[in-house]
């Protein structure tokens, strides 16, 4: 997640408003300067598009940071000390306000960030407070949901709030995605390999050859016991894997799978399920996000196929890609 850097923007406020001071009024002391902001306590994160957030899909905690200010040349007359609550009151205006950009925010999930403090000082003679930081487990949201945490001064020791900058929307429109396909580093097996061996024309080796025009096929699917198998030569902590269904024949398409990981081969923890599962294309890719994720490495991936499309003992799949989420 990028950093919200909140002094860096105050300060380039004043120097615009300072070199158009000595633009208009020649050369003259810093100590005449003024601003009609001069003393007005304000959120630099409030301005504009300064508090969308950046968030990857990734198990790893990702920080911005927001803080006060306060407007003028001269930095604050004394210490002031600006706090701050989370309103979540203000989402349903929010998105009525913003319906014609078809907005339709949820609030950030309690459970899933968590701020530093709520509240701050602006020292005397300083133009902004030290950072506050907001944190966010990415874990614990949905990737196409949109989410919002809205941000208020809730008040100032002394001084004058800006109100028309007191409020920062933090917004998530999504999760982004960041994968990389780790599938080359894996040895293939399979339980059922073309009849004329894995290099052949459609043998197994064309299931993971990154080449979309060839085919894994065989004769000798059997419901109780088909696998597919990627061992890989250390742990992965994989996010999702991909199929692409045939050229031909809909009905060897896999059907009813379970995603399965291991450490040894032989104990298997599920990590996806899917159940009467229809390909609507040929050459059609897929990406399947785990929906029984443990959130740990293994060495040993398998995917079980109980069903294919009707296909009696035919099976047949272009390619089975396995991606790593960063």
């Amino acid at each position: 997640m990028k950093n919200i850097s909140f002094a860096a923007f105050s300060a380039f406020r004043y120097i615009i408003a300072a070199a158009l001071a000595l633009m208009t009024f020649g050369c003259v002391k810093s100590s005449t300067l003024y601003s009609n902001d001069e003393g007005s306590v304000y959120m630099p994160s409030a301005y504009a598009d300064r508090s969308v957030l950046t968030v990857y899909k990734v198990d790893s905690i990702q920080s911005a940071t927001f803080g006060a200010a306060v407007g003028g040349f001269h930095g604050a007359s004394k210490d002031l000390t600006v706090t701050f609550v989370t309103d979540t009151s203000l989402i349903q205006q929010y998105n009525a306000d913003n319906a014609y950009r078809n907005y339709n925010f949820a609030a950030l999930p309690e459970g899933s960030y968590t701020i530093s403090a709520l509240s701050t000082t602006i020292h005397k003679g300083e133009s902004v407070s030290a950072p506050l930081t907001l944190s966010i487990d990415p874990s614990k949201l949905q990737s196409s949901k949109g989410y919002l945490l809205p941000i208020r001064i809730a008040s100032v020791s002394s001084g004058r709030l800006d109100t028309t900058l007191d409020i920062a929307y933090f917004k998530i429109d999504s999760l982004l995605i960041r994968s990389r396909d780790v599938t080359a580093q894996a040895t293939l097996t399979v339980s059922n390999e073309n009849a004329a061996g894995s290099t052949s024309t459609e043998g197994s080796s064309h299931l993971v050859d990154n080449d979309y025009t060839t085919k894994f096929y065989t004769a000798g699917f059997n419901t109780t016991s088909f696998w597919m198998q990627l061992a890989f030569p250390a742990p992965q902590a994989l996010s999702a894997y991909t199929l692409t269904s045939g050229n031909d024949s809909p009905e060897r398409d896999p059907y009813t799978w379970q995603l399965q990981g291991s450490d040894d081969g032989q104990t298997w923890i599920t990590l996806d399920s899917r159940s009467s599962y229809l390909f609507s294309a040929r050459y059609q890719t897929v990406k399947f996000e785990l929906n029984q994720p443990d959130n740990t490495s293994h060495k040993i991936y398998r995917l079980l196929v109980a069903q294919n499309n009707g296909g009696g003992a035919k099976f047949q799949m272009e390619e089975w890609r396995m991606l790593l989420y960063y």
